[in-house]
């Protein structure tokens, strides 16, 4: 009778330990998952902020001198494309929290604990 409480406890440890193992396993998993899809997702942002940087880059110098063609003055066309993108840097840096700060926190939120729906409340 001992001795087959003994194998039961035995074997009852050893369900324990690989109950365990399967859990950090798991967790390891879901991790190395989470981390992947942030990385894609960075990556696939930064890309896109390369091409996007360059589209408006080139855009801006096209307004720039198509203002200088219509105004006469080149240093003119120039300064009212940089005025409008001071206007929205200022308007950027007003509305930063509401346009970038809180989707970030979300989005970091919902990739790392998806069950965890707003961050707001």
């Amino acid at each position: 009778m001992k001795e087959q409480l003994s194998d039961e406890l035995k074997e009852a440890r050893n369900d324990f330990e690989e109950y365990v193992k399967a859990q950090i396993d798991l967790v390891k998993l879901h991790t190395a998952e989470s981390i992947s899809r942030f990385l894609s997702g960075l990556l696939i942002k930064m890309v896109l902020f390369y091409l996007f940087f360059f589209v408006l880059l080139f855009a801006s110098l096209a307004i720039a001198f198509w203002l200088e063609k219509i105004l006469d003055s080149q240093g003119l066309g120039f300064i009212i494309v940089a005025a409008f993108y001071l206007i929205i840097g200022i308007l950027f840096m007003a509305f930063r929290k509401k346009l970038v700060e809180k989707p970030v926190i979300q989005s970091v939120i919902n990739l790392f604990f998806p069950t965890y729906t707003n961050y707001d409340e």
